[in-house]
């Protein structure tokens, strides 16, 4: 019995479609989404669609946003990314998470590629547990998930705060032109290159 072939959307045509997905109150965390676009946008043959949870989409707190749900679903690869707030991810990502339940039960989003970023207060401030959130949601989903592959041993300051999970920035009361750091949004940037590169291995056009 030959494995099934990987389910690509099939309402687009045209170059693999990498979307950001962002909840940010402060700007930080936002910092993070620009970079990881920033370094998805660096993979030629891909297009790169960002998009911000905001909170005036949540009513009785169910976040809803059918052209946003609609470019998902049409989407190869999904990197979403929130605060760590008391360790998990922010309420208004996580109401994003529950509304695609839909999608869930008729498997719409199958082999698509995801990916997570976070920023917290804290060198580790729990990160860990809002990146794993992200990464069991994803795998609920049947999405192939990708981390992050540099390691902090290698002295170049990627991946300072050695998550593997996804992109870690740090980021507390200071503006978010200073925060998260240079060596953050290079993190963050290389997370995005990584699904962007992924992405087009997997739905690119094949020579």
């Amino acid at each position: 019995m030959n494995p099934p072939s990987l389910q690509a959307p099939s309402s687009r045509s045209g170059p693999p479609v990498v979307s950001v997905v962002t909840h940010s109150p402060n700007g930080h965390t936002a910092a993070m989404g620009k970079a990881v676009a920033l370094g998805a946008s660096s993979v030629g043959g891909v297009v790169v669609h960002e998009h911000a949870i905001l909170g005036t989409d949540i009513h009785e707190g169910r976040w809803l946003n059918e052209e946003i749900l609609s470019d998902l679903d049409a989407s190869h690869a999904i990197i979403i990314g929130s605060p760590t707030f008391m360790g998990c991810v922010s309420s208004q990502l996580k109401s994003f998470m529950d509304t695609t339940s839909e999608r869930y039960l008729r498997r719409r989003w199958v082999d698509k590629v995801g990916a997570a970023f976070t920023v917290s207060g804290l060198p580790a401030g729990d990160k860990g547990n809002m990146l794993t959130t992200c990464a069991t949601f994803a795998l609920q989903h049947g999405m192939i998930w990708v981390g992050v592959a540099q390691s902090p041993v290698s002295g170049e300051g990627i991946n300072r705060l050695g998550f593997f999970a996804g992109a870690a920035g740090q980021a507390l009361f200071e503006p978010p032109t200073e925060t998260p750091n240079a060596e953050d949004r290079l993190t963050a940037e290389c997370l995005g290159r990584r699904v962007a590169e992924i992405t087009l291995r997997l739905y690119g056009p094949r020579s």
